[in-house]
């Protein structure tokens, strides 16, 4: 790309000698250099110079500042901006090299600025601090000698190359980035808006079969029955399904809405594993909880945590042995905290998979059936709602055999237990 762009280069020195030098250096005339060119391919057997000589320079020079200011500005106007700026310090009667670097960099802060003088008497560190930024500021001592202007010119206006380059690449990146959001956006209000009327007719075949299973239309035929209990259990299925692409929607969203309020963690602990001990008892499954005593609150949207408990004591129902499956809900108050375990005698989480677990769409039970399989985003929604109460999710596996989920959640303290903790920190003061 570098080697087909003419590269702009502005030169400013009150002295026509120093610009016709420099024009010749950057711009030699083009007949000279196809001779050069032919000579050197007769001498040397090569067609081509070296890689300075086959770049073209377009000069503008200028011999005041404010010519020099005006060129600039009209250049970036234009949309061809200068990739690089020689500028003789001492200009009179007009402003010097210093101010107009100074006018320049209002307007094209991508400019590399070559300072030149013969003079030791300016204050170098003062231009770095007038001149920003310093990476893009260079000096060069007069007299300019053609080697040092050509390989200046050359490595300025290559590095000015690859900054455009790099950020027409971020600006193409960005707006791909912009792109994929606004499609995941969609691709999420889509999800949302399909859930939502997909539940309105589930809830009306869930009604349907309950009703029909109860006898209402009266006494069903055997082969019946377990037809439509079939299709109770597909309906639930589905309901599920659902509601967990419903969930993660509202999520992506940021629609979640939490209704909390302050309530005892053993609250919620009995009233979660009551509704669901009639399923691990049906299932010849253990489940045993442990609470400290007392209330131990927390600041929490009941429906959203019973929902995190019930995912995971389910989760671990799918692994336990039937008949000798063993659950335990054990929750322990560490003052500025509640953690909740679930343990299971399941096979446990394998070490690879534990930090994946929590992703959407992953699955580490491969050898489940059909019907014990969910969607992958189960443990990915309670993460997301645990995260939402400023708590945390983990897994690790028992030392004598099972997964080991825990929960972590902030303490709620009361008015009274916050006095004696304000009044130990300002002893400590």
């Amino acid at each position: 790309m570098s080697q087909n762009i003419k590269r702009r280069i502005l030169v400013v020195d009150d002295e026509t000698k120093i610009l016709n030098e420099l024009q010749e250096v950057l711009c030699p005339d083009v007949a000279g250099r196809k001779e050069l060119q032919e000579l050197e391919k007769h001498l040397f057997g090569r067609a081509e110079g070296d890689a300075a000589g086959k770049v073209e320079y377009q000069l503008v020079c200028c011999r005041q500042g404010d010519e020099a200011v005006e060129q600039a500005r009209i250049a970036c106007e234009k949309g061809e901006p200068f990739m690089a700026a020689f500028l003789d310090v001492r200009m009179p009667p007009g402003m010097d090299g210093v101010r107009t670097a100074e006018e320049i960099r209002k307007f094209d802060p991508e400019i590399e600025l070559v300072i030149m003088t013969g003079y030791a008497d300016y204050d170098i560190s003062e231009i770095n601090r007038r001149i920003q930024p310093a990476d893009k500021l260079l000096y060069l001592q007069k007299p300019v000698h053609a080697p040092e202007a050509r390989q200046l010119a050359l490595a300025l206006s290559t590095k000015w190359l690859m900054n455009r380059q790099i950020q027409d690449q971020n600006q193409a990146l960005q707006e791909a980035n912009e792109q994929l959001k606004e499609h995941d956006r969609l691709k999420s209000e889509f999800v949302l808006t399909v859930s939502h009327e997909l539940r309105t007719p589930l809830t009306i075949f869930k009604n349907i079969l309950s009703n029909a299973l109860a006898g209402v239309a009266g006494k069903l035929p055997l082969k019946l029955r377990k037809n439509l209990e079939m299709a109770d259990e597909a309906v639930i299925r589905l309901t599920s399904i659902i509601s967990d692409f419903l969930d993660i929607s509202k999520l992506d969203l940021g629609k979640m809405k939490l209704r909390q309020e302050v309530m005892s963690i053993q609250t919620l602990v009995e009233k979660v594993t009551g509704i669901l001990r009639l399923m691990t008892d049906s299932k010849g499954i253990d489940l045993q909880v442990h609470l400290p005593g007392g209330e131990t609150l927390v600041y929490i949207d009941y429906e959203k945590m019973a929902q995190v408990l019930t995912n995971l004591i389910d989760n671990a129902t799918k692994f336990v042995p039937e008949q000798k499956g063993r659950i335990t809900v054990d929750v322990t108050d560490r003052m500025d905290s509640v953690r909740v375990n679930i343990r299971d005698n399941g096979p446990g989480v394998p070490e690879q998979d534990r930090q994946r677990i929590f992703e959407r769409f992953e699955q580490v039970e491969k050898d489940l059936t059909a019907e014990k399989r969910g969607t992958g985003l189960g443990l990915a929604i309670c993460k997301e709602l645990v995260n939402l109460h400023g708590g945390r999710i983990w897994v690790d596996n028992n030392p004598d055999g099972g997964a080991n989920f825990q929960f972590s959640l902030p303490r709620y303290l009361s008015q009274r237990e916050e006095e004696p903790c304000l009044a130990g920190s300002e002893a400590q003061e």
